[in-house]
């Protein structure tokens, strides 16, 4: 048992020096969201139709195939930064916490993954 206060603990330690980064990280992302967002919003208005022909022809195109993969690399980021700031916060089991973000991080790399192959195989026309 300390008789010292929480502030007293933790006077001189420094930083953690991570919180910077995550800031930008989540404010370069989320302008990256709103920007392919608005192309993607844009361009799903202006397909033809909503035939499965229709989005296949849509994403075999070079450039939505390439825009669509940005959009989903950049949302897959984001949210994995997003998600990570809410177990940080609200997790408090040293373990459950450290097992969260271990199963969040996985979990979005998987998911990224796995729709850029979907994008580059419907855009190499396999």
């Amino acid at each position: 048992m300390s008789l010292r206060t929480p502030l007293g603990n933790v006077l001189g330690l420094g930083s953690a020096k991570d919180g910077t980064g995550h800031f930008w990280g989540q404010r370069l992302s989320g302008t990256g969201l709103l920007i392919l967002g608005l192309w993607f919003v844009y361009a799903i208005l202006t397909i033809p139709g909503f035939a499965h022909a229709d989005a296949l022809n849509f994403i075999g195109a070079p450039l939505n195939g390439v825009l669509l993969l940005m959009l989903v690399v950049t949302m897959a980021y984001h949210s994995n930064l997003g998600v990570q700031v809410v177990i940080e916060d609200y997790v408090h089991g040293h373990g459950l916490k450290l097992a969260s973000l271990v199963i969040s991080r996985f979990a979005h790399t998987f998911l990224a993954v796995a729709a850029g192959y979907a994008i580059i195989r419907i855009g190499l026309g396999a």
